[in-house]
């Protein structure tokens, strides 16, 4: 098996700005020389300055919380958009405890034996998660546990510091973990074509299905009055490659504590199906995972919006024909 280089973009340095790299090494800086507990106390205060000067990250965060909750007036909207601020940045001091601290991270896993069917799967696997609980994390622990290579598909950071920042770490977490392979998805590559090849070779690709970033095509499907516009790719890698798709979804529960939902697949690749017909069984999981975890759906742009009249849709006849695939 040939394993992928990454193939990174380099950006214009963004000093000063949420983006830069200094915010992460200050932060680095502060949890090797103060007691945790102080730590997580600081990053409440932190997070809200923070959600003050993310004014456009901000708007987006609200208006997709009006959304999914049109009942909910203009202060519980602006309250909620912190609570999502204020988890992420709860997340990310996790990942920095963990990647930079030797922090042990607790995991509670609800579907362990839905993950020893995964992978015991002969072929190859597609794993969809979300922007949600902690991504780098989840994915050292799940190639730890697996035993079996796990290739994580990352969308390259704003900055040109921050990248070279993350870069240094994951290259760490890789010669750590040797199951674990890091693939950049960069404009004008051809990742799509790479993993397809992995998946047919037997491999497990864990992609996000939640967020159109950068030159991402997106696709847009309505459910339950609300239109949800989400990354094109990995639903075309399902329809080409046609694999199992795991949903894996990451919950944080405390500090460096974290529940993974294992699910049954929504799509066994036992048939022929469309991306669109795809996105219809994909979404009502991720919708279901949204509602219920709101405030740990990191997704900073607007992905989602309520429909008035909704188009009739043929959910009924999908799901009929999803679950004979199975």
């Amino acid at each position: 098996m040939t394993e992928l280089k990454p193939r990174q973009v380099i950006r214009p340095s963004s000093g000063g700005s949420l983006y830069d790299a200094r915010w992460t090494q200050l932060m680095v800086f502060i949890l090797k020389r103060f007691p945790t507990s102080v730590c997580v106390i600081l990053t409440r205060p932190a997070a809200f300055v923070f959600y003050l000067f993310a004014r456009v990250q901000g708007h987006a965060v609200r208006a997709n919380l009006r959304a999914l909750f049109p009942d909910w007036s203009a202060l519980r909207c602006w309250m909620g958009a912190y609570q999502v601020f204020n988890q992420f940045a709860l997340t990310y001091l996790d990942r920095l405890l963990y990647r930079h601290c030797s922090r042990q991270v607790e995991w509670d896993v609800h579907g362990m034996e839905i993950f020893k069917q995964m992978q015991r799967e002969a072929g190859g696997v597609l794993v969809f998660t979300l922007h949600s609980g902690n991504y780098d994390i989840g994915s050292s622990i799940l190639a730890e546990h697996l035993e079996r290579p796990l290739h994580i598909v990352r969308a390259p950071e704003r900055s040109r510091p921050l990248d070279e920042f993350r870069a240094a770490e994951l290259h760490d977490a890789a010669s750590q973990q040797p199951f674990l392979r890091f693939h950049y998805n960069t404009p004008g590559g051809h990742l799509g074509i790479d993993l397809c090849r992995l998946l047919l070779a037997g491999e497990i690709v864990a992609v996000q299905g939640d967020r159109v970033v950068m030159d991402v095509s997106p696709l847009t499907v309505v459910h339950e009055g609300v239109s949800y516009t989400i990354p094109c790719g990995p639903l075309m890698l399902a329809e080409t490659a046609r694999v199992p798709c795991y949903p894996i979804l990451l919950t944080r529960l405390g500090v460096c504590r974290y529940r993974s939902e294992v699910l049954q697949p929504f799509f066994t690749g036992q048939c022929k199906m469309k991306r669109a017909e795809l996105a219809a069984l994909w979404i009502p999981v991720m919708a279901d995972f949204i509602h219920r975890n709101w405030n740990q759906w990191f997704v900073f742009e607007p992905m989602i919006q309520r429909v008035h009249d909704e188009p009739p849709l043929e959910g009924g006849s999908i799901a009929t024909k999803g679950q004979a695939c199975g």
